[in-house]
């Protein structure tokens, strides 16, 4: 072994000569290899080339590092950014998948289907906890502002300054707003906007940096709560289906990234197949919340979300859609002072009626029977124009 002195590496295109491939030696020496192959017809497929770098020769710290560093491809309008990747949403059933199947006892099956139930439970509380944390700060913060606000307009109206009281007003929302897009900007950009469109990507197998993380989360909640106080035109029901993927994400793991630890919990779930199932759970946890609709959660999630689904996880993501839902509803009715009153319909609001009595009444009921009618027919009558619309564009090459 001891005339091994030379270092093979193949490139794909030919030397600045212009040769298309030279023969050099192989690694003991022998041998000269063909740089193509002769096809029918008289033309040569390249193949390759080889290269020879002597193993003795003294490589500086620089070049190895140039060397070592993965050569960036150029940019091209059709190709997709190297950060992305695909998911492994099909199981590999190969051998030793289907020996270590065989070896799980029936009662093995039966606790991993239980731990499964168990993680969808979990992943609705904690996203009804989530969802109860943001209305209740929400509230808190706004009362403030409000407060002081209105101090500021007790004072000064009465002495002509009321473009004072104004003035104040537009401070404290661009303050709030200031300091939610700075946390978003500095410590988790992925964290911006509702986060649906990259929930969709995840269920859909692409694979984005960083959306999935407990920082992520976090980020998002306190952006969430700067955005709705400062009176900005958005709401905490979107980012509600990001919060509950990213809980999802981290329970069914067992193990957190940023926080780098490891309870060896749930470790069969660590597959892509089975976190994708929990995060669609996750995502219509968060609908459920923000709503305080469980089936539009299910729906959802089925209907927008996942491509991937079966008939045993839709009733798990039902499971977990209700478990938010009442979570949200019996922490509110605590916090305001009313316990067991489950009739909060989630994170949005229309205003709340005062009174003691908010019953319907009998004469209602055919108002909102024309109601439900007359939005059936603008749903049809919808339907057929972009129907006809769609043949126009067709015919007319539009």
């Amino acid at each position: 072994m001891a005339n091994i002195t030379k270092k093979v590496s193949w490139s794909s295109r030919a030397d600045e000569s212009g040769a298309t491939g030279e023969g050099t030696p192989l690694l003991n020496g022998s041998g000269q290899p063909r740089s193509g192959r002769q096809l029918s017809g008289g033309s040569v497929f390249q193949v390759g080339r080889l290269s020879t770098v002597d193993l003795e020769e003294e490589i500086s710290a620089e070049e190895d590092s140039l060397r070592g560093r993965l050569k960036e491809i150029p940019h091209n309008e059709k190709l997709l950014s190297l950060k992305f990747e695909s998911l492994d949403y099909d199981n590999i059933e190969n051998q030793l998948f289907l020996e270590e199947e065989r070896r799980m006892s029936y009662m093995g099956f039966r606790c991993l289907e239980i731990s499964r139930w168990v993680v969808c439970g979990l992943i609705g509380f904690l996203t009804g906890l989530i969802a109860c944390f943001i209305d209740i700060v929400v509230e808190e913060l706004a009362g403030i502002k409000y407060r002081v606000v209105k101090e500021n307009i007790d004072k000064f109206t009465e002495v002509g300054g009321l473009s004072l009281s104004l003035i104040l007003w537009v401070v404290i929302n661009c303050a709030f707003v200031m300091v939610g897009s700075i946390i978003v900007a500095c410590f988790e950009p992925i964290a911006a906007g509702s986060g649906i469109p990259q929930i969709k990507c995840y269920l859909n197998g692409v694979k984005i940096p960083r959306v999935v993380r407990l920082k992520t989360l976090v980020v998002k909640v306190a952006g969430v709560i700067c955005s709705v106080v400062g009176g900005l035109a958005v709401g905490k029901e979107g980012p509600m289906i990001h919060s509950g993927a990213v809980v999802a994400a981290g329970v069914s793991q067992g193990r957190s990234t940023s926080l780098k630890k490891d309870l060896k919990m749930f470790e069969y779930f660590r597959r892509d197949t089975e976190k994708r199932d929990f995060v669609s759970a996750g995502a219509a946890a968060g609908v459920s919340a923000a709503f305080g609709a469980p089936v539009g959660g299910v729906l959802f999630s089925l209907e927008e979300g996942a491509s991937f689904w079966n008939q045993l996880l839709t009733w798990r993501i039902f499971f977990a859609s209700m478990i938010s839902t009442f979570t949200l509803n019996f922490f509110l009715s605590i916090y305001n002072k009313n316990p067991g009153d489950l009739s909060n319909p989630g994170l949005i609001n229309f205003g709340r009626f005062e009174g003691d009595s908010v019953a319907y009444n009998l004469y209602e009921i055919p108002l909102f029977i024309i109601m439900g009618a007359i939005g059936g027919l603008l749903g049809a009558l919808f339907n057929k124009l972009n129907y006809w619309l769609t043949i126009f564009r067709i015919r007319y090459g539009f």
